[in-house]
């Protein structure tokens, strides 16, 4: 056997037998136009730093929007490890709804938890606080809607050119009443692709869970039927559901969708490090 058919046997495997749908935390990477924007800086920043270290990163020459939609550890335990953050000359801007992310931020790398200050980076780093408006910048408008979430949270919405993608982790629906719900639907609607707090089993986010802040793919199923989204990822993962269950998942999810007769009007996925949408 060559190795090229070994090679091309192994990539046609389904994910959940590859082991490939990944651990970190939540970070993503946008491209639009000549524009690179972060969001979120979990553990998962930590190889995209790698990666742009070998472009204009390594030289200084980087520049980049980050959104982060909010500080728990899993959402920042990337930064420090940035390696891009280091290199002089590069410029990164934050954004958040909170009044003091670079705080947050300095006091995440106090010599008790990290031996690099925050203030010793030595590219030129920014931060804008985000009004209710959002904002704007060459042909790209990025909004925000606050998540029902310890701590305060907040989800995202980009939209360049008529595509859009709505960004929405740690999330919790308590009240899954129409009124209630009808913000999330306008802030949802039409959009090319969701990214979704899918952490839980229904039972789970309902009875056993409450107030932790995350939801299932039920709830993000039905979301996004009501808002004519397109693309639904499950993103989130539970930590202790290994990759079969994981693709258990996503078969009782799409289920759900075949069950109320609606299969084919809305695509889901569950995310995967490394996974590659192009709109």
């Amino acid at each position: 056997i060559s190795q090229r058919a070994i090679s091309s046997f192994i990539n046609d495997l389904p994910p959940f037998i590859k082991g490939c749908y990944g651990g970190n935390s939540s970070c993503l990477e946008l491209n639009i136009g000549d524009h690179l924007i972060i969001l979120d800086a979990g553990s998962g920043c930590f190889s995209l730093g790698q990666e742009l270290l070998r472009k204009d990163f390594g030289k200084g020459k980087g520049k980049a929007h980050w959104f982060i939609t909010h500080t728990h550890i899993d959402h920042v335990v990337g930064l420090p490890m940035f390696g891009p953050l280091y290199v002089p000359g590069n410029h990164f801007t934050f954004y958040s709804p909170v009044s003091d992310l670079q705080k947050r931020f300095s006091a995440f790398q106090q010599p008790e938890f990290f031996p690099v200050p925050f203030e010793s980076l030595g590219s030129t780093i920014d931060f804008v606080q985000l009004s209710d408006n959002g904002i704007e910048f060459d042909g790209i408008t990025i909004t925000w809607i606050e998540n029902d979430h310890p701590g305060r949270s907040f989800s995202y919405r980009v939209e360049y050119q008529g595509k859009s993608i709505v960004f929405s982790t740690d999330a919790e629906y308590k009240d899954l009443s129409i009124q209630k719900l009808q913000p999330v639907m306008k802030f949802f609607k039409d959009a090319d692709v969701l990214i979704f707090d899918a952490q839980y089993a229904f039972t789970e986010s309902v009875k056993l869970k409450r107030d932790w802040g995350h939801s299932s793919p039920y709830v993000g199923i039905d979301l996004a039927l009501d808002s004519n989204v397109k693309n639904l990822y499950l993103f989130h993962h539970e930590p202790t559901f290994d990759d079969f269950k994981l693709y258990r998942t996503l078969e009782h999810a799409r289920k759900y969708l075949t069950k109320m007769g609606i299969r084919d009007e809305l695509f889901i996925e569950l995310a995967q490090e490394g996974m590659v949408i192009e709109l």
